[in-house]
């Protein structure tokens, strides 16, 4: 008697082999979704780092002020001498070669109150000369000019109230000072400093701000919480004054002539004044236990340098840590390019910041840990050109043509396994970019002579700076996102092709 005719059932129809074709299509549609998605940022182009240390000078005392000055290049550095110093006082002003760090002069001794030379501090860099040096302040009312190989400095001392600010003159060779409520113009002379013109001011007066070729001098006035203009053509007010918010006293100003802008610090705030308006610009807030030091401005990078110094013991009131910020002027925003500046707080003294035309060098003064810090500009990685294959590169397979299910299509090899996820395409790989960690600091070597242009002598050694290498970007997002979506969808496809065809044949009658 014939056996009766069955059918298998469905625990039956998903044999070994059609349970490892659908491993295959699944390793392949993984492989190829992993390789399709682009990495989250491939499309953006590498950011650059901020201001990188490379070098810290212990060689100039205690700096208490800087200037580079814009015709020499020379830096001067103002300072103090330094507690426990073994070999005498360290007072005076130094004339430093920016780029290779090495001092070439230092100013010992200046006038004193007497008349007689003493070697004292300089406490405050009013501002450049002409051609080379500057003019600094000594003592309570001294005000002295020196230059790079001087033996000593020149000038004298004023008679009555103390001088609290001083900037260079709108006139040749004059100095601007505040003494309580007197703004006057001094000329400095070999021996003497003699008053040329001067204004009483409706209050004390505080920082100073000169434009010397607008003929325009900003002062404070610290009891209105107000910013006032003088002209420099009669050395009168001429009715222009800026309102300051409530905050903190001014304790320094800064002009962008260029843009119109005054910058200034108010303890923990640093504000930027548009002068065409009269109005607050912008202002940046510190971190929890800083305050604004100082500020300088680089019209050929159209950035501002900005000094946050810690205040007090950490960590009571505040980290230990101050930081060098720098300011896009066009924009008013931070560029986030600034460094960590640990070590740097107030109790000993306010930090001060010079730079290089063009932004390149950064010069950060420290009193509280008698140093100098030299900072380089970042240097973005530029992405590396596409490479060309050559005849050795090994080829991407042709892809298969997609199974169709149908009766004429011919059955699958029954000893074949899962496809190779390999053979579906080629990766582009995505290349980062590669720290050559050759940074140094502490140490300084003579020789390039290309740090700071218009200077003399070598360069700050430590390596190149921030990160270097090159990088490519694998793909950007919509460009590989579509055609990985429409071939997960053809590979989806075939593999249930697949499986339908085997379910066909495996569960066709049997005796």
């Amino acid at each position: 008697m014939t056996a009766p005719f069955r059918t298998r059932g469905r625990s039956d129809l998903l044999r070994p082999r059609a349970a490892g074709a659908l491993a295959g299509v699944t390793a392949v549609v993984l492989s190829v979704v992993a390789a399709g998605t682009p990495t989250a940022g491939a499309d953006e182009p590498p950011a650059a780092e901020g201001y990188e240390q490379t070098a810290r000078l212990t060689t100039v005392g205690k700096p208490l002020d800087l200037l580079l000055h814009p015709e020499s290049g020379k830096l001067y550095v103002g300072s103090d001498t330094v507690a426990g110093t073994p070999d005498g006082s360290l007072a005076g002003v130094y004339a430093v070669d920016p780029a290779s760090g090495n001092v070439l002069s230092w100013v010992k001794t200046s006038p004193g109150s007497t008349g007689a030379p003493a070697q004292l501090p300089g406490k405050r860099l009013a501002g450049p000369l002409p051609g080379d040096g500057v003019h600094y302040l000594v003592g309570l009312r001294g005000i002295a000019a020196a230059k790079d190989s001087d033996a000593a400095g020149s000038g004298g001392w004023l008679t009555g109230t103390s001088i609290t600010q001083a900037r260079s003159g709108a006139k040749a060779g004059t100095v601007v000072v505040v003494r309580g409520t007197r703004l006057e113009e001094v000329a400095v002379g070999q021996t003497s400093v003699t008053v040329e013109r001067s204004l009483t001011l409706p209050a004390t007066g505080g920082p100073l701000a000169v434009d010397t070729a607008a003929g325009q001098i900003w002062v404070t006035d610290k009891t209105n919480g107000v910013l006032r203009r003088v002209g420099s053509a009669d050395f009168a007010p001429d009715g222009k004054e800026i309102a300051l918010g409530t905050g903190a006293a001014v304790s320094f100003l800064e002009w962008d002539t260029g843009r119109g802008v005054l910058w200034a610090g108010r303890g923990t705030v640093l504000e930027a004044y548009d002068i065409a308006s009269g109005e607050l610009a912008a202002s940046f807030d510190a971190r929890p236990g800083d305050t604004v030091a100082d500020v300088t401005v680089d019209p050929r990078s159209d950035r501002a340098f900005a000094v946050w110094q810690d205040w007090g013991n950490p960590p009571e009131e505040g980290d230990g840590v101050g930081r060098l910020a720098v300011y896009d002027t066009a924009t008013l925003k931070d560029l986030d390019l600034g460094a960590e500046l640990p070590g740097v707080n107030g109790q000993l003294g306010t930090s001060s910041v010079a730079v290089a035309p063009g932004g390149d060098a950064v010069f950060v003064a420290s009193p509280s840990d008698a140093s100098l810090t030299v900072f380089k500009a970042p240097v973005p990685p530029a992405p590396s050109p596409t490479p060309t294959p050559t005849p050795t590169d090994p080829e991407s397979p042709s892809p298969s043509p997609d199974p169709t299910p149908g009766g004429t299509d011919p059955a699958p090899d029954p000893s074949s396994g899962p496809p190779d996820p390999t053979d579906s395409g080629t990766t582009v790989p995505v290349d980062g970019p590669a720290d050559d960690g050759s940074s140094a600091g502490g140490t300084v070597d003579s020789g390039d002579t290309s740090g700071v242009p218009g200077t003399a002598g070598g360069s700050v050694s430590g390596g190149s700076l921030g990160t270097t290498g090159d990088g490519s970007l694998a793909s950007t997002g919509s460009d590989l996102l579509l055609p990985a979506v429409a071939g997960t969808a053809a590979l989806l496809a075939a593999g249930t092709a697949a499986i339908l065809w085997r379910r066909r044949t495996n569960g066709r009658l049997e005796p």
